[in-house]
């Protein structure tokens, strides 16, 4: 499928999820109702449109026909369940993106964001369900530049993929994050090699290390918050990764930019003005491509 083709399609599949979820039948369907008329009558849609609607989401695998009714696919458990991180997968905080972005001319307005429910541990689902390759190689950059290094601090992470790819290398790993973050992820990596601690990525305090990886966490903040992390981490270790989305490098850090806008909160920062944080602290600054990922690498050594 072309690739203009294939991005028509994924807006349009966002868009119909939302609507499911706006008009109540995601709800119905997950719960009670097995039929289109069944949906009709629970969300006060007429059965026409409830019928067209469920046919859409059973052509796009969202749900199966199975002895006279429909049933939820896998493609749809990560709107059903919320307890284990690895079940979400990305789609349901798509769909939280897709709902910021309708309600972004009121935001912008002045208006509260919306705020869906289960949005963090949507955002942390999306995060865990990054590719391995992916993984891999975001990992694989943040060690090359710390060749001599064993304890990692590894700060924000989603799911805690890249912790535990650090700890399978044999890396010492603390993912260090918010208190609600670290509660929402602490069942998934109990049985991994990484400790837990709870605390403000903004802490000047941050626990020493040879090595400190920042995995999408500047972007959550404004700029004064993210350049006090980058401060923070110039304190704490020798060497300093932040893998994100920058102005100026990035080709999409501009519509990333807008996501945070949406939320309310934080900002794709410029690659300059990165740079020049980490300048503050480090004497050796560059920002590199990462293979297989669509962010960068804003890293900073100590010269020796």
């Amino acid at each position: 499928m072309p690739t203009q083709d294939r991005a028509a399609v994924e807006w349009r599949q966002l868009a119909l999820l939302w609507t499911a979820r706006r008009c109540g039948a995601l709800d119905a369907l997950a719960t009670s109702a097995g039929t289109a008329d069944a949906v009709a009558a629970e969300t006060d849609i007429d059965p026409e449109s409830a019928e067209r609607l469920v046919a859409a989401l059973e052509a796009r695998g969202f749900l199966a026909h199975v002895d006279g009714e429909y049933e939820p696919t896998n493609r749809l458990l990560g709107f059903l369940t919320k307890t284990d991180l690895r079940s979400i997968g990305r789609l349901p905080a798509e769909l939280d993106a897709f709902d910021r972005w309708v309600a972004l001319p009121e935001t912008m307005a002045g208006a509260d964001p919306p705020e869906p429910a289960d949005a963090l541990r949507n955002e942390l689902g999306r995060e865990r369900a990054a590719g391995s390759a992916r993984v891999r190689s975001e990992v694989t950059t943040a060690v090359h530049a710390a060749p001599d290094g064993d304890r990692v601090l590894v700060l924000g992470d989603g799911g805690g993929s890249r912790a535990v790819e650090f700890a399978d290398r044999g890396w010492s790993v603390t993912l260090y994050d918010t208190p609600e973050r670290i509660e929402a992820v602490e069942p998934l990596l109990a049985h991994e090699s990484v400790s837990l601690r709870a605390g403000d990525p903004t802490d000047p305090d941050l626990p020493s290390c040879d090595l400190i990886v920042g995995i999408g966490v500047l972007q959550r903040y404004d700029a004064e918050d993210a350049r006090d992390i980058v401060a923070a981490a110039s304190d704490a270790a020798p060497v300093a990764v932040f893998i994100d989305a920058f102005r100026g490098v990035a080709d999409d850090a501009a519509l990333a930019d807008i996501d945070r806008l949406a939320a309310g909160r934080g900002a794709a920062h410029d690659a300059i003005a990165v740079r020049s944080w980490l300048a503050d602290g480090y004497g050796d600054v560059r920002i590199e491509a990462i293979p297989s990922s669509p962010s960068s690498a804003a890293v900073g050594r100590v010269v020796e």
